[in-house]
């Protein structure tokens, strides 16, 4: 992250991600710093801004703004929420988040009322700590949901621990950087579907549609997956593409789903959504041409 002093007031610059080409970046103007201090894995920031809300920054990479983060969140769980109910016709009970120290995938999970069990797992507390006190907004009530159990831990040796276990697995990782770094290998998506049950769904924040990492990660899960689907959205705060989510399975085929039936699903769970619909369920896996 570097600040500047421009036109008599300090902007925030993004930090480039490691191994991406280092030609343009994007900053907004700090109305106030809300937050700014180090974990044992991670710098850590909040900024009170104009035109985004607050942001959360981790190591100089913006993670959300509260004016924005629901399109984020919401696409990253809901697709797959529906997509086992609908597929198996029952709620999925056994959720792992992977990361989501922000709480916003966790209070997209809690909606679902069905739901017995969350498992959370984020080796920065710090993260979790900052969260619950200056982004609110984001995880609302969430963090006290009695079926939720944290484990601050490290996810890599965390997922090794379970075998065909979760119904739904939510890996809400940041950029490859950092603590997460050596969580966007081929070996931990195969630790991720060895812990998912066998009609069990894998949600991943794949990064910008066209981003090289991105890129690469997405063939990785398609490659080890049997059935694999990506979606995408545009988010403010993540200004130079649309970004997407992906989504595999060992047993799910995400192309047989009907409007129909996930609108039906939809209606009678009576999510409350901010972006999330049926409509975007599916005009959102349009791809333009040339990607795949």
């Amino acid at each position: 992250m570097k600040k500047k002093f421009l036109f008599g007031k300090t902007w925030f610059f993004e930090n480039f991600v490691p191994r991406e080409p280092a030609t343009s970046t994007w900053c907004f103007l700090i109305e106030k710093e809300i937050y700014s201090g180090e974990s044992q894995y991670q710098k850590i920031e909040v900024f009170e801004t104009k035109e985004f809300g607050r942001i959360l920054a981790l190591d100089g990479l913006v993670q959300l703004s509260t004016k924005q983060e629901f399109v984020y969140h919401e696409m990253l769980v809901q697709p797959a929420m529906l997509y086992y109910w609908v597929a198996g016709g029952r709620s999925p009970e056994k959720i792992l988040i992977i990361g989501g120290g922000d709480g916003g995938a966790l209070r997209e999970i809690v909606k679902h009322k069905a739901v017995k069990e969350i498992f959370l797992v984020d080796i920065d507390k710090k993260v979790i700590e900052v969260s619950k006190k200056y982004l609110l907004s984001v995880s609302r009530s969430a963090f006290k949901d009695k079926r939720l159990k944290i484990f601050n831990e490290d996810a890599l040796k965390f997922v090794k621990k379970y075998n065909n276990f979760f119904d739904v697995i939510i890996d809400d990782l940041t950029d490859p950087i950092g603590p997460s770094l050596g969580l966007w290998s081929t070996r931990f998506y195969k630790d991720i579907l060895q812990a998912l049950k066998e009609n069990g769904v894998a949600a991943f924040q794949t990064a910008y549609l066209r981003e090289k990492f991105a890129r690469k990660a997405r063939k990785k899960i398609k490659r080890i997956s049997p059935f694999f689907k990506f979606h995408k959205a545009f988010v403010g705060c993540f200004p130079f593409d649309e970004h997407t989510f992906s989504f595999g399975s060992k047993k799910i085929n995400f192309d047989k789903f009907t409007f129909e039936e996930i609108n039906k699903k939809f209606k009678k769970l009576n999510l409350k959504t901010k972006y999330y619909s049926p409509e975007i369920h599916f005009s959102s896996a349009i791809l333009p041409k040339g990607v795949k």
